[in-house]
């Protein structure tokens, strides 16, 4: 299956659970229903079982039962909708740094900024869990702009570069695969359920301690005390009962992603060895690939391998076995471990580069860009990994740390015309400090020097640092953003690449978005935002003959509609009209975005080649469309 096939299973899987989740709800309405009349309504005993009904009864447990699951379930949501850092930090996760004098801890960063560059995902915040000496990591998140990665300790410290490479390839593709919504929203259905067996557990504390007062001064009572008691240890029961047929439902449903992320983590590392390795030493060491975080049930099925042990364990699990993932990678292992070397040699060093070559404009075949949307290679990641080492040091230290980072940002925007440049300077020169206007001039100068190709790998990069501004200083740096990039009235078009890129990966973490819109289910409701967004692609190529633009949209346009000729090309596009339009055709289903991406790519390859620029602004494009597009290559 490609990228749209896979988002279609998840957006199939998510439905299928909101199905499971609301007969799990009703099994407890009807469950509570009969527990309080048999209880509490002693004529209903003396009638036949088909008597039983009291409609009025019925809708007074119904409400109270969704009104508890309801808000057990919201709760939980709106909490974790704050972006995966919530569930990384929740799990006991801390930030890493990527100055630290730990090696390990540099070693990881750089392999998540590959995978992420090479796959055209935006950069995520790294997580250690540091008190947890099992091999585990996981992907957190609503999206891939508000994703995290985490890893324990244990995996930094027993893996080598391969195994951890083959790890992180695994996080990616749940990143990729869209996963990650249906991961969040199966630890709210848990949250809601368990809610019930919470507050049967407050009745039976509340009835006890009611109980033990009214022996000392009213005996009376205890009939009805009892009665509520067991009323509590009922609920109870109903909870964990639906807790633990939904957990059967949550390992049916997470247990086909993990063979599904284990086979794009080999495609992507072009070799099972990383991965298996890795499983391989999970099943030699004693602490395996346990987490013991408090935490750690709930967001069991997030973890790359199961976080307990045991027999229960492994009837509940939400990863398949050990030794049946190994086999599928390795089918020659036999299943001893302990033959196993856990100090197998590897090279530690990054990977070798792609990116030496000078040559400036791509030549791309259409469909094999799109058939491979989502599934980066070794190829993507080799020219990551070139691109990482064609950044500056000064750069490439600064993209890492929050206020530094907005310097780089707003060294990238400096214009190349004399005299709008030091209009630009002169703004910034008023608005900071001494200290950082000198950083951004020195920037300045050292990118001028710079590949073109590192400018939109550099803005991927510095996601993960802007994230840890505040609400406050993201606004101000939002503002100068805006400022320097209309300081001449025009808009180019790495201008907007850059701004958009930020702007859409950002906007969900730093201001909330509620709005719910339907999915665009058909191209005809969109038509005019189609020509819209192919407009600017023509307009953001190098063709300067007004023929072959509108050769280029007409072909653009054919891939949507057909040999339909009733379209006009738009001559002069507002940014603002090209920015509400990719909002609108972001919400559309995957099968709508696959023509839609393929119409852009179609449009802008359609003299054969893609230049630097509209590589970055396709990737804009794709990026806000909500998929992740590799680099040309």
């Amino acid at each position: 299956m490609d990228f749209f096939a896979l988002q279609d299973e998840a957006r199939r899987k998510t439905n299928l659970l909101v199905l499971y989740y609301c007969l799990a709800v009703f099994a407890i309405i009807f469950s509570v229903y009969f527990v309080i009349v048999l209880m509490f309504f002693n004529d209903y005993i003396y009638l036949p079982y088909y008597l039983y009904w009291d409609t009025g009864l019925f809708v007074l447990v119904m409400c109270a039962t969704l009104l508890v699951v309801g808000i057990g379930t919201l709760t939980k949501v709106l909490q974790l909708r704050q972006g995966g850092a919530v569930v990384a930090e929740m799990l006991g996760g801390t930030l890493v740094n990527p100055f630290s004098d730990d090696i390990d801890q540099r070693r990881l960063i750089n392999v998540v900024e590959e995978m992420a560059l090479a796959s055209g995902t935006p950069v995520p915040p790294v997580y250690l869990l540091d008190n947890e000496e099992g091999i585990n990591a996981f992907a957190a998140g609503f999206n891939s702009s508000d994703a995290v990665i985490g890893v324990t300790k244990g995996c930094i410290k027993r893996l080598n570069r391969e195994q951890l490479q083959g790890v992180i390839a695994h996080e990616f593709s749940h990143i990729i695969n869209g996963d990650m919504r249906l991961n969040i929203r199966l630890i709210g259905v848990l949250a809601g359920i368990i809610a019930i067996a919470n507050i049967g557990y407050i009745i039976l504390r509340t009835a006890g301690i009611s109980s033990r007062r009214s022996r000392v001064k009213d005996s009376r009572r205890n009939k009805e005390v009892g009665a509520i008691i067991v009323l509590g240890i009922a609920l109870m029961i109903i909870g964990y009962l639906g807790v633990f047929f939904a957990k059967i439902i949550k390992s049916a449903v997470s247990r086909q992603r993990e063979y599904l992320a284990d086979a794009s983590a080999v495609q992507f590392t072009r070799s099972s060895s990383g991965l298996a390795g890795a499983l391989k030493v999970i099943g030699k060491i004693s602490e395996g690939s346990q987490v013991s975080s408090k935490y750690a049930e709930e967001a069991s099925h997030l973890f790359f391998a199961n976080i307990t042990q045991g027999f229960f364990s492994n009837i509940m699990s939400t990863h398949p076995k050990l030794l049946d993932r190994i086999k599928v990678l390795e089918p020659s292992f036999t299943g001893n471990f302990d033959s196993y070397d856990l100090y197998v040699s590897s090279d530690d060093s990054s990977s070798s580069s792609m990116f030496v070559n000078d040559r400036k404009n791509i030549v791309v075949d259409t469909d094999h860009v799109i058939d491979s949307l989502g599934y980066a290679t070794m190829d993507h990641l080799e020219y990551a990994s070139g691109v990482l080492q064609a950044i500056p040091i000064e750069i490439s230290n600064a993209v890492h740390e929050p206020f530094s980072s907005c310097v780089v940002v707003y060294s990238l925007l400096l214009d190349t015309d004399l005299q709008l440049r030091s209009r630009q300077l002169d703004y910034l020169c008023q608005h900071l400090d001494t200290h950082t206007y000198d950083l951004v001039v020195k920037f300045s100068n050292i990118l001028e020097d710079a590949d073109d190709r590192i400018r939109l790998p550099i803005i991927e990069i510095v996601l993960a640092a802007l994230r840890q501004l505040s609400a406050d200083q993201y606004d101000v740096f939002q503002q100068h953003v805006d400022n320097l990039i209309h300081m001449d009235d025009h808009v180019s078009w790495f201008e907007y690449s850059l701004y958009s890129v930020i702007r859409r990966n950002l906007k969900n973490v730093f201001h909330s978005n509620s709005t719910n819109t339907k999915p665009i289910k058909s191209l005809r409701y969109v038509r005019n935002e189609c020509c819209i967004l192919l407009s600017a692609l023509v307009q953001a190529g190098h063709l300067t003959d007004e023929t072959q633009r509108l050769n280029a949209f007409s072909e653009g346009m054919n891939v949507l509609f057909g040999n339909e000729q009733s379209d006009q090309y738009v001559g002069d596009i507002v940014l603002d009209h090209l920015d509400r339009s990719l909002d609108v055709l972001s919400e559309a289903l995957p099968a709508i975005k696959r023509k839609i991406v393929k119409a852009c790519i179609t449009c802008v390859s359609s003299d054969q080649e893609i230049t630097v620029e509209e590589s970055e602004m396709l990737r804009a494009v794709v990026n806000a469309l909500g998929c992740p597009l590799s680099p040309l290559i």
